[in-house]
């Protein structure tokens, strides 16, 4: 089997994973699938979930880590965060993602967090040259964060995040092959925050650094490099309860290279350019049960106009002293990623 045949096999695998979450059907590829490590950007939270995941501005525990590590400067306490679901139920089962961070405030000199992504692409099945069945095997993808977050004032925050980024679509090669269908890179997020007040201001850089290499250097893929700007407003604070709004605007950034977060801005028209975009807002009524007890309830919505979702998105939570636990439904009638349920649960100590 020549090369390039089997070289697109294992891209294959991996644009097919990235459109069955970033698109509603087959034909109709995002600007994502032409990157490596989209696992990258299943995103975590239920409670950003249930607002739409408009949530660069407003996250407030150790999914910082994540969304936009500047926030980390807010965490006075140490937090730990999990995730669990499978984002295309609909799709495919066997393919979930996973997501825990802890986060550890260090007085003065800022806070530090620790996270770690792993996805399960789900089984596959492997042939040789003659078509002939070898078994199964299983593709996945796994990701290390450490995170830091520190004011630059008394209300703007910078922050970054490093990573480790492995992905294992087919085990191994066929043939002359120089690669084994497994990659390995690192990558940044930078983050900024700035919140005066009840406002709130901030954006987020994520999966800055080099090609990701499955067969050979010339056939490498970017990283889903990705920018983020949204806004939260608490305009409304009683003593029992809350209101918060949020909306974040998502520009999707894989061109070539380490260089994709500028070069990705104008790797076309105008108009194919803002068409990439999509657009995030929600909100959350919270009540104070007691000082320690509160439930909130959550709605957003999100639009995604290249891969033609357009989702209504439900969520609620309960926190109980150090303990919280969130849950959120993705709606997305009529599409091949409809009724998706996201659940986390976190802790404050």
């Amino acid at each position: 089997m020549p090369t390039s045949r089997k070289s697109w096999q294992i891209k294959s695998l991996l644009t097919a994973a990235c459109l069955a979450v970033l698109s509603t059907g087959i034909a109709e590829a995002t600007p994502e699938s032409r990157a490596a490590a989209n696992f990258l950007l299943f995103s975590p939270s239920a409670r950003a979930g249930g607002m739409g995941d408009a949530y660069v501005a407003i996250v407030d525990d150790a999914d910082a880590t994540f969304f936009n590590p500047a926030a980390l400067a807010n965490d006075e306490l140490r937090s730990l965060s999990t995730t669990m679901y499978r984002p295309v139920p609909s799709l495919a089962n066997d393919i979930f993602t996973s997501f825990g961070a802890y986060t550890q405030p260090f007085g003065g000199v800022g806070n530090f967090g620790i996270s770690m992504i792993y996805t399960s692409l789900g089984t596959q099945f492997r042939t040789d040259e003659q078509g002939q069945d070898l078994g199964t095997f299983t593709s996945f993808g796994v990701a290390f964060g450490v995170s830091y977050g520190a004011y630059i004032t008394k209300s703007l925050s910078l922050g970054i995040t490093t990573k480790l980024i492995h992905q294992n679509l087919a085990g191994s090669g066929a043939g002359a092959e120089q690669g084994s269908g497994t990659g390995t890179s690192f990558g940044a997020d930078v983050g900024f925050l700035w919140k005066p007040g009840t406002f709130s201001l901030g954006w987020s850089l994520r999966n800055v650094g080099p090609n990701m290499t499955f067969i050979d250097a010339d056939q490498a893929d970017p990283l889903p490099q990705t920018f983020t700007i949204g806004f939260g407003w608490q305009f409304l604070n009683r003593e029992n309860y809350s209101f918060l709004i949020a909306a974040d605007v998502y520009k999707p950034l894989p061109d070539e290279g380490f260089g994709s977060f500028i070069s990705g801005w104008s790797d076309g028209t105008v108009s194919e350019e803002l068409k990439d975009m999509d657009y995030h807002a929600g909100g959350e009524w919270k009540y104070r049960l007691s000082e320690v007890t509160s439930f909130a309830v959550r709605a957003g919505y999100t639009f995604d106009h290249d891969g033609n979702r357009k989702s209504p998105t439900f969520g609620f939570g309960l926190k109980y002293d150090w303990a919280n636990f969130d849950l959120a439904y993705f709606a997305n009638g009529g599409t091949a990623v409809r009724n998706v349920f996201r659940f986390s649960g976190g802790f404050t100590f």
